[in-house]
């Protein structure tokens, strides 16, 4: 959608709408622009902005000795996506250096990460995490797994992120898949399927044909001595969310037994993880993201890349949702359990009021 000029001082309007049509480089921006929902969202932003004075703030927060990470949380998490973008632009073109860059060498730890997923676009901070997952000893599948739930029901992010991530590093993301998970053949056929399920219209009700059609091949590929789960994956990865939750329903209605249930007793390890996550989301979005919430501040310790991912990524769309289904899971406050969370690096305080601020 076009940008209001309601943001732009009368002095510098012609220099942001240049800078607008002029930096958004060689990569795909299809997915940049994001219809933020009010009603769901919980960044409380003002109505209009100036997008100058915001960069100079943001400048001044960062330039000489020392940071002031106050001016930055609170500048950061009080505009919209939309317009982190725009300020971000406008920071890029009056200080010769991006925001990021001044972010990255001023802050540090899961604070900086924080700030870094508020002022990329969600494709390039998710390309990102998915790069981090498949970067030095070891593979983090949780992260591949989450990201891609994370993006399932918005095809040009998923997009945006395959695009990103070859620009940025020179590779299609599919073959840093298959380098990293070549020892679980079916986990890589997985994640790859879900990289490149194709575009569906949420709102079409599922065909009750082929819904029934579903479940007779999948009591044959789960029934088997060796169950078929390349052939689950192919099924699975190729209808729409709605179809997934009917099917569910069908099955169970069939067979006296979940579907989740026989998918765990024929799969183990990750790919276990990644089918049922597909199942709980395509259940309920909601609920999945509030679990992963729970599921990160239990025990000891914290899973700080798990809250940072949902809370920065959904806060613009639909994190007032998500916060009501922990709230049902948990018999709590989300903002509750962050404030007492036991985050581990030093820049603690700076990170908990980011993420207190976002969750409002």
């Amino acid at each position: 959608p076009a940008f209001s000029l309601m943001y732009l001082r009368s002095v510098t309007s012609c220099l942001c709408v240049l800078v607008l049509l002029g930096l958004a480089g060689s990569l795909d921006t299809s997915a940049e622009t994001l219809a933020v929902t009010k009603e769901t969202s919980t960044i409380i932003a003002p109505d209009s902005i100036d997008l100058v004075a915001d960069a100079a703030t943001l400048r001044a927060a960062m330039k000489g000795w020392g940071t002031d990470e106050a001016d930055l949380i609170d500048l950061l998490t009080h505009r919209n996506y939309n317009d982190r973008l725009l300020i971000g632009r406008v920071f890029e073109e009056e200080y010769g250096k991006t925001l990021w860059e001044d972010i990255r060498g001023e802050t540090s730890g899961h604070f900086r990460t924080a700030l870094k997923g508020l002022v990329m676009t969600e494709a390039q901070f998710l390309a990102e995490e998915m790069r981090n997952a498949m970067s030095g000893w070891g593979t983090n599948e949780d992260t591949l797994i989450e990201v891609l739930m994370l993006t399932i029901n918005d095809y040009d992010t998923v997009m945006a992120i395959k695009s990103y991530y070859s620009a940025l590093y020179n590779e299609e993301i599919e073959e840093r898949i298959r380098d990293e998970t070549g020892d679980d053949p079916s986990f890589q056929k997985l994640l790859i399927a879900l990289l490149n399920r194709p575009e569906f219209d949420e709102t079409v009700t599922a065909n009750a044909t082929s819904v029934a059609s579903d479940v007779t091949e999948l009591k044959t590929f789960l029934s088997a001595n060796d169950p078929l789960i390349d052939y689950v994956i192919e099924l699975l990865t190729i209808r729409s969310l709605t179809h997934l939750a009917s099917l569910q329903e069908a099955y169970y209605q069939d067979t006296d037994t979940e579907l989740t249930t026989a998918l765990d007793s024929a799969t183990g390890h990750h790919l276990q993880d990644a089918l049922l996550s597909l199942m709980y989301v395509s259940r309920d979005y909601n609920y999945y993201a509030a679990y992963e919430l729970l599921q990160s501040m239990e025990g000891a310790g914290t899973d700080e890349g798990t809250l940072t991912r949902i809370i920065v990524t959904r806060a613009d769309k639909d994190l007032k949702l998500i916060k009501e289904s922990y709230k049902a899971q948990a018999g709590g406050e989300l903002k509750d359990k962050v404030d007492v969370s036991n985050f581990l690096d030093d820049t603690r305080g700076d990170y908990r009021k980011t993420l207190l601020n976002l969750i409002n």
